[in-house]
Order: structure tokens, then C-alpha cells, then sequence
């Protein structure tokens, strides 16, 4: 009987240590557990442990389901957005932290798409730039180059809806009368930066160009009523600042360019100001078919003002000799001033529908942001490389400041657009007395109420 007692106290010293390390083992630790289980992204079948001192094991599996919040990962899930394997590995003490395992090689095919539209629109729009200027260079006619380049994404959306490449937007009449104003601006806007690049160097304004954010301020909440915190009117100041110091010994600044490329800030801000307030009601029509419509009622538009503007200045056709002229400079190579004409016009296209289609895969607004100062700071660099343009440091200096203002400006509304989202709603009260007089105008209560 000794001998038999001896050996029940060594078992139930055993199970006293097994209990000890197994807290989750009995009923009267289900709580525990439950609690471990939803901290620790593991599967509820985890919450056992391997005795420390056999292979004889004994797990309590809970009886109801285990609550485990959202955003967790769960034991060997694989995330089909990343493409990753995450694992969660357990310890002798029972769960633990999950570590992740990540398979480097692994990258979402939407990362990769997305990245390839970026560096489209980035080689596009560089391209466009050098050709866009070597063009007018040698041919110095901006208004017709932009009805050209208009022509062109016109000319390109028609085949992209005839070949069901693009899906053909449902138009209607008031659709169209919605568009026309935005269609004069996007006119000014586009215009006004061809007759720009063909007065002052690509990199200068590109600079006076990303002072588009002031206007945007300013004209929103002239015209919008959008009142803006002191922060987004505080990120304007490195922009101002910064194109001050950038035409400050700018060897190509001329008056004339610095106002149109203003212009075409206008113009611009203008446009995103009537598409809000005019086409918010039209949600089905997306951005390169916005872009399209534009493009095609911008062509009846510029059209007449360039052959009155240009074409035809002091009742003499121009653009003849101008194109005689450019083919003379070009050693008489029609063929390569034929180049730079079309050249020009596919890449303007080009460029704007990468950008589009960058928008379209639900990237946010900052990033697409920083992205447009990221490409707008490698045209400035590639320009000057490619046509050798002198830079001082103080105009170096200017540029970074004011396109590094324009990220700043970026980042500074998207966070007042998240504020102003998030802010409770506010539901005015009114006063009995008031709703009673208005019924009773003649009672004696309202009379005291209005002295």
C-alpha cells in the first residue's frame, strides 16, 4: 500500500507540472486561452503544448468559436495580395508571435502593373517634353502644335472606342453642355503651355508651373467656398519662394513666358474647379474618357483661334512659310520635321493616358502627388541635360524648394481632406420658442421673443 500511494503522489506531482505548463488546459482557463488565441495570430488547435517530459500529449480544443479580430493572420494563411507565405511558429510555452517568413521574390502583380504605368508616364512624358521644345525650336507656331497634339489623343481615343480597346462613354446633351466649359479651360491650359515652352526653357517652366497649387487655393475658396487650414496655406510658401529664387538668374526668363506659363496654371485650376462643380453628377464617365471628350471639343475650339491667332496673322497664311523655314534648319530633311510634329502629338497622348491609367489602379491621392513631383523633377533634369541649359546653383536651389512645396502642399490638403471626412457631423438646434412664433407669428410670447 506504501508502495501504491508512493507512486499516485509521483503522478499527481506529474500532472501538477503538466498543468503548469499548460495553462490553457483545464475549463477554468478557457478564458486565458481564448485571450491568447485572439492576441496571437495563430489557429485555435494551437493553443496545446508538448510535454516536457514524454510524447504523450493532451490539448483542449474550446468549445465555441475562438473571437479573432480582423487583420489577423491566421496560422499558415497565405496572403493572395502579396503573393507571401506568413507562419506562425509555436513555443514550449504554448503560442507566441507569429514570424513572418516572406518570400522576397514574390511581388503583386498589380505592384508590377502599377509600376510599369509610372515609368510609361514618366518616359512618355520626358520624351514628349524634348520633343515638344525641339519642335519649336525650329518651327516656333505653339498654336498649331497644341490643335495638333488635340488632334492626336482625339484621333487616338475614336480607334481605341471603334476597336472596343476603351469602353465608348454614354453622352448626352447635358453631358456635353457640362463639358464645354471645361473644355475652354483645358483649351487655355494646354495652349498656354505650348506658347510657353516656345519662349522660355523647359525646366524654368516646368518650376513656374508647379506654382499651380497657390491659384488652387486661392480660386477654391473664391469659387468654392473651401475654407483650408492654416497648414495648406503654410505649404504655399516654399512653392512661392522657391520660383522666385528659380527666375531670379534664369538665363532664358522672359516676361511673356512667365505669364503664359501662369496662364496655363490658370487654366488648369480652372478646369479641375468646373469639373467639380459641373460633372460630379456624371459618375460613370472615367478619366480617359474625360480626357477624350475634352480633347475632341477642345479641337472646335482651338481650331478657329489658331488660324485666326497664327495661321493666319495680318491676313497672311503663315504656317507654309514657318514649315519651309523649319525644314531649311533641318539641313532640308522634311521627314525628320515631319517626325517631331507627330512625334510630339503621339507622346502628348501617350503620356496622359499613362497618367490615367495610373489614377485607375486606386492609388491615393498622395501618392499620385508625389509621383507627378517625382516625374515633373525628372523632365526639369532631363531637359537640362539634353539641351545643356546653364543652371546656376541659386536657380537649382529655387527648383528643389519649390517642386519639393508642391509634395508638401500634396500631403497638407490630404490631410485636411481626411480631417474634414472625419469630423462629426454637425446638426444644428433650434429654439421652441423660434418654431412657435413662426407658427403664431401674433401670440404675446413671440413679441417679447423679437424685442
Amino acid at each position: 500500500r506504501k508502495k501504491l500511494w508512493s507512486v499516485r503522489i509521483g503522478f499527481k506531482f506529474l500532472a501538477f507540472v503538466r498543468r503548469s505548463s499548460q495553462p490553457c488546459r483545464f475549463a477554468t482557463m478557457q478564458s486565458l486561452c481564448a485571450t491568447r488565441v485572439a492576441r496571437a495570430p495563430v489557429a485555435s488547435h494551437v493553443c496545446a503544448s508538448r510535454h516536457p517530459l514524454g510524447n504523450h500529449r493532451r490539448s483542449w480544443q474550446p468549445t465555441g468559436p475562438v473571437p479573432t479580430p480582423s487583420g489577423y493572420v491566421r496560422f499558415m494563411d497565405v496572403e493572395r495580395s502579396t503573393g507571401t507565405l506568413v507562419q506562425s511558429r509555436a513555443t514550449a510555452s504554448g503560442v507566441s508571435n507569429p514570424a513572418p517568413v516572406i518570400n522576397a521574390a514574390a511581388v503583386s502583380p498589380k505592384t508590377l502593373k502599377v509600376g510599369s504605368y509610372v515609368v510609361g508616364w514618366y518616359v512618355f512624358n520626358i520624351v514628349f517634353n524634348i520633343l515638344n521644345k525641339s519642335c519649336l525650336n525650329v518651327f516656333p507656331a505653339p498654336w498649331f502644335l497644341a490643335t495638333f497634339q488635340l488632334c492626336a489623343s482625339a484621333t487616338f481615343m475614336v480607334a481605341m472606342w471603334m476597336t472596343g480597346i476603351q469602353r465608348r462613354p454614354q453622352v448626352s446633351k447635358e453631358l456635353l453642355l457640362a463639358l464645354i466649359p471645361v473644355a475652354f479651360w483645358h483649351t487655355v491650359g494646354h495652349v498656354s503651355a505650348c506658347v510657353a515652352f516656345s519662349q522660355v526653357a523647359v525646366s524654368f517652366t516646368h518650376v513656374v508651373k508647379s506654382a499651380e497649387p497657390v491659384l488652387s487655393v486661392i480660386l477654391s475658396q473664391v469659387l468654392l467656398k473651401e475654407v483650408y487650414p492654416v497648414y495648406v496655406w503654410a505649404s504655399l510658401v516654399p512653392i512661392v519662394a522657391g520660383c522666385s529664387l528659380a527666375a531670379v538668374n534664369e538665363v532664358s526668363f522672359a516676361w511673356s513666358g512667365f505669364n503664359n506659363a501662369m496662364i496655363s496654371n490658370l487654366g488648369m485650376v480652372m478646369r479641375n474647379i468646373y469639373s467639380k462643380k459641373y460633372l460630379d453628377q456624371f459618375k460613370s464617365l472615367d478619366g480617359i474618357n474625360l480626357f477624350a471628350l475634352l480633347s475632341i471639343i477642345s479641337v472646335f475650339i482651338t481650331l478657329p483661334a489658331a488660324l485666326f491667332v497664327e495661321g493666319f496673322k495680318g491676313g497672311v497664311y503663315q504656317w507654309g512659310a514657318m514649315a519651309d523655314a523649319a525644314t531649311a534648319s533641318l539641313g532640308g530633311d522634311f521627314v525628320m520635321f515631319m517626325r517631331l510634329i507627330v512625334g510630339s502629338g503621339v507622346f502628348y497622348h501617350l503620356y496622359n493616358q499613362f497618367s490615367y491609367m495610373v489614377l485607375g489602379q486606386g492609388i491615393s491621392p498622395v501618392s499620385f502627388s508625389v509621383a507627378n513631383v517625382l516625374k515633373r523633377v525628372s523632365v526639369v533634369v532631363s531637359s537640362i541635360i539634353f539641351f545643356a541649359n546653364p543652371v546656376s546653383p541659386l536657380n537649382w536651389a529655387g527648383s528643389i524648394m519649390a517642386l519639393l512645396g508642391t509634395g508638401l502642399y500634396s500631403a497638407a490638403k490630404q490631410k485636411a481632406n481626411d480631417e474634414k471626412k472625419n469630423a462629426p457631423e454637425f446638426v444644428p438646434t433650434t429654439d421652441p420658442l423660434e418654431e412657435f412664433c413662426e407658427s403664431d407669428p401674433s401670440a404675446d410670447e413671440c413679441r417679447v421673443y423679437e424685442d
